[in-house]
């Protein structure tokens, strides 16, 4: 029941054998039975002879020599005095006997939270009733300036009247009320020697013996949620020291099942951020959070969630240079990886994250703590005649446990099989559960042939860079001469049609067109086809049609919660829409799922008007350049632009170009940069937005009045960032702006009525926050 106790009350009420030493009475309460001890106190069950009322006393032994056992017992007895909550177990009264002091408390029948999880795992809504509990207590705690810091299983009590926080043993003053932070050593070891605390529950920033404050309890409450949810430690080890770096540097898996799940999974792991910052604000904001999840249909609420497999699949290592199966050391893990990460159970990491760990001895820690997986698959090729070796492992990281491994010679031609086998072989040992769609959708991403399937995988690595792209295109086509039906060739080949014409300027409108006609062509074959989908709702938002890009992955997601590029590409749809809190709540979910996944974050948080974290943001080289001058930074930003006027791309070198010169006050150079971005094939309107801002800033008024209203006709329509940009001001007043902005207000209000029809407030954890009212956005003023 405390801190120091070795055995909890039981709900029938069982307890440890009474002693010969142990007291008869204590004061006016008459001993009734021994509850527990521990090396340092014991607790017993009392009668209050006055008051007529059964309670609990907690006193130190009385050979118990150490000066901080007292001393926690009366910080106990004074930090549960300042709190009067019902879901803290209250104290009565404290005194002395014999000079030895006590605690009277009451006392709780039923069983504590760690006795119930050694026998089965909660349901989702049996987490979310107990988490609001704790939270309601911890507000009430921290509105006092007091930190638990000791939150865990064992100091949680369930009764049949609700939930008790119990030991109030190292509670400590927050800073916020002037104390110092304490230092490791007197924060972790008591005079005993012994760990105070338990490092599977304790913060990052508590582990490390840094300042700490009220969301070092929400990360320690948070750790128990995950337990609760999904019956495993949040963070796991088989020493201290391994739970150490786990808590410090590793990230759990993703909660899966049912909505709720997905909802829970979202909260809880927002209350795991390894920085304080990134975490709820407060015990109070956690908790609306989790009434979210209870305001959820009863039925997504009851069952328990599941873990998902994280997994990653390095590029197979050649062990002798060969030109004709060099191409396979990316592109045959690539396929594997694409074809395993449709399985709504594993989360899948990136190929091209999956290159920055390739070497003939991968780390393993290594990689777990930077990719954040808990599997990886290795394998080397080496080619003898017309035959192919291919030696494959499955271990579980950063342990190194051996799950299977395979050794396969097959005919070059048929290294398809190789990969069906693969696929296969991970899906049993993992033992994956394929729904039937799944199911169906592995055997139809298989070609008809393995000569389509060596084009395909050709073309997949030339496709990786932009002087290959067209010879890729090439090779895509020759894939699909010998299959027709084959999904995935026609997705990759429309994504190559879609960038040549957005960034070669090769015969754009034609390409926008075959682009269209593959993704149209790789969906009809296979509907559920992930890459097919992300990379169409790009062609879909700079073809002007965000909101159907929009309802069409929101539709996706209710099925693929745990796919942390449907999320990356949602922060980049909602963004076109208007919808700005949407699109930062797709980052952050994307994150929870993959802390690696690159995201277009960076111009969400500049259409905010945040710069400092666009400037912080280093994913994306375009955007933050923008930020700098805002931040008063123009050498900065000019040094940028000098470095991107030699990108390859002419369109690009040429909105360096247009930026430099307005920042430099070049007025000439400036348009004149700007004209050839409008003149060449490049139509992304998110894109010619910033054009249309550098030309407001260098005094192209009227251009730029003309490109705005292209840009919204073309798809963009953001009224916080029309509204909100100090670039765009001197433009405000004109009656040309008036209507553009209008016309962006009204597209946004319909993207945040599609956004809540299609169910994305549940989705992204964002009840009540739709739709937003673009006639609220503050109109900045121009610059000085």
């Amino acid at each position: 029941m405390f801190r120091w106790l070795k055995k909890q009350v039981s709900p029938s009420g069982s307890s440890y054998p009474a002693r010969s030493n142990d007291p008869t009475a204590i004061g006016h309460y008459r001993i009734t039975r021994r509850l527990g001890a521990g090396g340092m106190g014991v607790v017993y069950a009392a009668r209050d002879e006055r008051l007529g009322r059964s309670v609990a006393i907690k006193m130190i032994h009385a050979e118990t020599q150490d000066p901080k056992a007292r001393e926690r017992l009366w910080r106990e007895a004074r930090s549960a005095a300042r709190v009067n909550h019902p879901n803290i177990c209250q104290v009565h009264e404290v005194g002395e006997h014999g000079g030895e002091p006590y605690l009277v408390m009451e006392l709780l029948e039923g069983e504590s939270l760690a006795s119930r999880l050694t026998a089965s795992v909660f349901t989702l809504k049996e987490c979310a009733e107990i988490a609001v509990q704790l939270l309601a207590a911890l507000d009430a705690l921290h509105k006092q300036g007091l930190l638990h810091r000791d939150l865990k299983p064992a100091n949680v009590f369930l009764t049949s009247h609700g939930v008790k926080l119990l030991d109030f043993g190292l509670a400590r003053l927050a800073r916020l009320e002037g104390s110092a932070p304490e230092s490791f050593e007197a924060m972790t070891v008591t005079g005993t020697g012994t760990v105070v605390g338990t490092p599977r529950y304790m913060s990052p920033e508590q582990l490390q013996g840094l300042e700490l404050d009220p969301r070092s309890d929400l990360f320690s409450l948070g750790a128990m949620l995950y337990e609760m949810a999904c019956g495993r430690p949040a963070f796991r080890g088989r020493t201290a020291v391994e739970v150490f770096h786990s808590v410090t540097y590793e990230n759990p898996p993703a909660l899966q099942g049912s909505p709720a799940a997905a909802a829970l999974s979202r909260v809880v792991l927002r209350a795991l951020s390894k920085r304080p910052e990134e975490r709820q604000a407060s015990a109070d904001a956690m908790a609306r959070d989790m009434r979210g999840v209870l305001a959820l249909p009863a039925d997504s609420r009851a069952s328990a969630a599941k873990t998902m497999t994280r997994l990653i699949v390095l590029p197979f290592r050649v062990l002798r240079p060969d030109p004709e199966i060099d191409f396979l050391s990316f592109s045959l893990a690539d396929a594997v990886a694409c074809s395993l990460s449709g399985l709504g159970s594993l989360l899948v990491r990136s190929t091209l994250a999956a290159a920055r760990y390739a070497s003939e001895s991968p780390d393993l820690r290594a990689i777990a703590e930077g990719a954040d997986v808990d599997r990886v698959l290795t394998g080397t090729l080496l080619r003898a005649g017309d035959e192919l070796r291919v030696s494959t492992q499955l271990v579980e990281a950063p342990s190194g446990t051996l799950l299977w491994s395979d050794n396969s010679r097959v005919k070059l031609v048929d290294v398809l099989q190789i990969q069906d086998d693969m696929v296969r072989r991970i899906v049993g040992s993992l033992a994956i559960p394929l729904t039937p769609s799944e199911a169906r959708r592995l055997r139809q991403d298989i070609p008809a042939t393995a000569r389509a399937y060596e084009f395909y995988l050709r073309a997949n690595q030339l496709g990786l860079e932009s002087r290959s792209w067209e010879l890729a295109e090439e090779m895509y086509g020759r894939s699909l001469d010998e299959d027709p039906n084959f999904a995935l060739a026609w997705a990759r080949l429309g994504r190559i049609h879609r960038v040549l014409a957005k960034y070669a300027g090769v015969d754009a409108p034609e390409r926008l067109r075959k682009a269209e006609a593959a993704f149209q062509r790789a969906l009809e074959i296979s509907p559920d086809l992930p890459v097919a989908h992300h990379l169409y709702a790009q062609l879909e938002v700079e073809a002007g049609r965000p909101r159907d890009a929009l309802a069409r992955l929101l539709r996706l997601a209710q099925t693929r919660s745990a796919d942390p590029e449907l999320f990356a590409g949602l922060v980049h749809v909602c963004r076109y829409c208007g919808l700005l809190d949407a699109s930062l709540a797709a980052h952050r979910r994307a994150r929870e799922l993959d802390p690696a996944v690159r995201t277009s974050v960076g111009y969400t948080y500049f259409m905010m008007g945040d710069y400092e974290s666009t400037a912080a943001d280093h994913g994306d080289l375009f955007v933050r350049p923008y930020a700098l001058p805002l931040l008063g930074r123009e050498r900065e930003a000019i040094a940028a632009y000098v470095e991107m006027e030699s990108h390859p791309l002419e369109h690009l070198r040429d909105m360096a170009i247009s930026q430099r010169a307005a920042l430099v006050g070049d007025r000439e150079l400036s348009v004149l940069a700007a004209r050839r971005v409008q003149a060449s094939s490049f139509q992304d309107p998110e894109g010619l937005f910033f054009v249309a801002r550098t030309l407001a800033h260098a005094g192209g008024a009227g251009e730029a009045l003309a490109l705005l209203a292209r840009v919204v006709e073309g798809g963009f329509y953001c009224a916080t960032g029309l509204g909100g940009d100090p670039w765009v001001a001197p433009l405000r007043e004109r009656p040309e702006f008036q209507v553009t902005f209008r016309k962006a207000e009204a597209r946004q209000r319909e993207a945040a009525e599609l956004f809540t029809k299609e169910g994305g407030e549940r989705l992204l954890g964002m009840a009540g926050s739709l739709p937003p009212d673009a006639t609220d956005v503050t109109m900045a003023k121009p610059l000085p």
